[in-house]
């Protein structure tokens, strides 16, 4: 929701159309009936509330763009992708899609950590950290296999706060999010891709690893 008064010009244009609205509603009493007056303005003054919610606040805080602003620009030429995944890391898709683009990439990889809702209000999340490494270490592993520069860290921020934080200084030109499908998904749950979009001006991609159905062809 945007604030509706900024400067003189929103003021201005609040009260020319509060006054055309009364005036509106005052030629529509007299010339039917009250009634429907009253009623222009009641309906006049939820649309002006409705678009001020609906709004795009261009002022509001977009702390992945101001993040992104802040990282020092590169300048071997090299195409640099920010990924952000955890239990989809060791995904085929999310290779494939890596692999497809070419060895002259530089990968920065960051692995918020997934712990469960009692390990969290215990504070103890050393096991969910202990996996989300070895993963991490198993992909970078294959980038670097693969001729990638890559490298990475587990974090234990939320996602949008651990991309916040490695944009700061990674000078991303694409960001890329890996998730579970939706059905299964907490990122996708809480829009973080959505946001990460509507934040940022560099491309973000969004790659979908089901392992459920992989472990099943397995079995």
């Amino acid at each position: 929701m945007r604030m509706p008064v900024k400067s003189e010009r929103d003021a201005f244009r609040i009260a020319y159309g509060s006054a055309l609205l009364i005036v509106a509603a005052v030629v529509l009493g007299a010339l039917v009936t009250p009634l429907l007056g009253i009623v222009a303005v009641i309906a006049g003054a939820a649309a002006a509330l409705l678009w001020n919610v609906r709004a795009k606040d261009p002022d509001r805080l977009l702390p992945l763009r101001e993040a992104a602003g802040q990282a020092r620009p590169a300048s071997d030429g090299r195409r640099r992708v920010l990924v952000v995944a955890n239990e989809t890391l060791r995904g085929e898709e999310l290779r494939h899609e890596l692999g497809a683009r070419g060895p002259d990439l530089v990968l920065r990889v960051v692995a918020p950590v997934l712990p469960s809702r009692s390990h969290y209000v215990a504070s103890d999340i050393d096991a969910e950290l202990a996996e989300a490494r070895a993963r991490l270490e198993d992909t970078l592993a294959w980038a670097r296999g693969a001729g990638l520069a890559a490298t990475g860290r587990v974090s234990d921020a939320p996602p949008l706060t651990a991309i916040e934080d490695e944009l700061r200084s990674f000078p991303a030109d694409e960001l890329l999010i890996s998730t579970h499908p939706p059905q299964r998904s907490r990122w996708l749950e809480s829009r973080l891709v959505e946001r990460a979009r509507e934040q940022l001006e560099i491309p973000v991609s969004h790659v979908v690893v089901d392992l459920a159905r992989r472990e099943a062809g397995v079995r």
